[in-house]
């Protein structure tokens, strides 16, 4: 059998997929449920056994996984939550493998055991990707509010590397953490690790504000890897830092200013109504909840179709038609604002914290504005 490099077959299959009109992704929350509380979780909230006994049971789960299957989608990701928390985690796992799905795990780290790990090593995921937020017990728990997590999450890691799995580690940057972030750094590295961190925090999927209150302010979002001079950030160190925090942000950056240098980007405001601005419509990938919905947005999740009574191709077009071409209806500050393609917001984030997917949230307002009057230093 002729060989070929992932990243052909990636770029390959993704092409053909796109050309078929069908998606090539699939998130899959198995579960809400956690062992952990984290203070930031946007899903904590269903994090409850009144939720959790709605769930999907195995076979109804292997019964989307066919639909998933006969959609022409190879890329699998199971998330929640943490799906290793639910006991038939295995089985479910196993009967993806089995049906040929290239598999990516979300978890919390808290319930990788060596039972996991044996199992894994046998029939390996694509990747694991897993938190560290803390590089000391007493930040780690502070934030998952579970004692004794900070020990057993360090082990899980030290489980999955140890069996040469491939693991990403991921870092959320709160108030809780932001001072703890060197340290942080050091600790990820000093596993042989990428320091992978995120300052994108939003509002729980029942509304509930808690996770906003712990962004870090947008000046420190600007100054995390560089020093301040004046009221401009060094270039050298600034702008890198920006790269690794927002790589979107800093590609738009870079545009505006080719712009402002081609006399371009005059005080007259955009005309541009779009208001899904993401790859929300392009069909590439699916979501599904632990109830077996399928939905466009991991934020918007109305409207949505139960795969257990239709099929994907049914309603991921009824999904798509609801916001390709969706234009904003109106007058809101974000639809005529010459800093949007800038701009970190977005329907989705606007509607948890807003109930309002059209209205602006000044905390990204207010990044926006910084990072303008950085690229004009």
């Amino acid at each position: 059998m002729k060989e070929i490099q992932y990243k052909k077959f990636s770029w390959h299959t993704h092409k053909k997929n796109w050309r078929l009109k069908q998606p090539n992704v699939c998130q899959f929350e198995l579960t809400f449920g956690c062992g952990l509380r984290c203070k930031h979780c946007y899903t904590d909230c269903y994090n409850k056994p009144s939720y959790l006994k709605k769930e999907l049971n195995t076979e109804q789960v292997k019964f989307i996984l066919d639909k998933v299957y006969n959609a022409g989608i190879i890329w699998v990701c199971f998330t929640g939550g943490d799906p290793l928390i639910r006991p038939d985690f295995l089985d479910i796992y196993s009967y993806a493998k089995d049906k040929g799905f290239i598999v990516t795990v979300f978890t919390s780290g808290y319930s990788i055991d060596k039972k996991v790990v044996k199992y894994f090593e046998k029939r390996p995921p694509f990747v694991i990707e897993t938190t560290l937020n803390a590089a000391t017990e007493q930040t780690y728990e502070k934030i998952s509010q579970v004692k004794g997590s900070f020990k057993k999450v360090i082990e899980g890691i030290d489980l999955i590397l140890k069996a040469n799995i491939s693991l990403k580690v991921k870092t959320q940057i709160t108030r809780d953490n932001l001072e703890e972030l060197s340290e942080i750094k050091k600790v990820v590295e000093g596993l042989g690790l990428k320091f992978r961190p995120s300052t994108d925090l939003h509002a729980r999927l029942n509304g509930n504000l808690a996770p906003c209150n712990l962004r870090i302010s947008p000046q420190r979002v600007l100054n995390l890897d560089g020093k301040v001079e004046g009221d401009c950030i060094n270039e050298s160190k600034g702008i890198k830092a920006i790269e690794r925090h927002s790589s979107t942000t800093l590609r738009a950056g870079k545009e505006a200013k080719a712009q402002r240098h081609k006399g371009q980007r005059e005080k007259k405001r955009t005309t541009n109504d779009k208001l899904f601005r993401c790859a929300i419509g392009g069909g590439d990938g699916i979501n599904i909840d632990p109830y077996g919905n399928i939905f466009s947005c991991n934020l918007i999740r109305e409207p949505k179709f139960n795969l257990l009574k239709v099929d994907i191709e049914y309603a991921q077009n009824k999904l798509l038609s609801l916001v390709r071409g969706k234009k904003f209806t109106t007058n809101s500050k974000c639809r005529v604002c010459d800093l949007k393609e800038l701009c970190h917001t977005c329907p989705g984030r606007a509607y948890v914290e807003t109930s309002d997917k059209e209205a602006p949230i000044p905390y990204y307002c207010e990044l926006s504005e910084k990072i303008t009057k950085l690229k004009n230093c």
